[in-house]
């Protein structure tokens, strides 16, 4: 399964993408335009529950940091 999901436009998504295979060796595309990143999900029949987890525990750490401060 694919699927295409919109990232807060504050997130820089070269720097999501970055810090998921540098902290977390995830890897996953994130693709878009400067003001509208995107993340890619394909799971495929080696991908398993944990790997699903894995992202969304990365996802849960890094979303809140890479926000800018209010």
């Amino acid at each position: 399964q694919m699927a295409v999901a919109p990232l807060p436009e504050e997130i820089d998504g070269k720097a999501l993408k970055r810090r998921l295979y540098d902290e977390y060796r995830v890897e996953i595309p994130v693709t878009g335009s400067i003001d509208k990143p995107l993340i890619r999900v394909s799971f495929q029949g080696y991908n398993t529950h944990d790997d699903l987890e894995a992202l969304m525990e990365a996802l849960e750490h890094l979303m809140p940091k890479m926000m800018p401060a209010t």
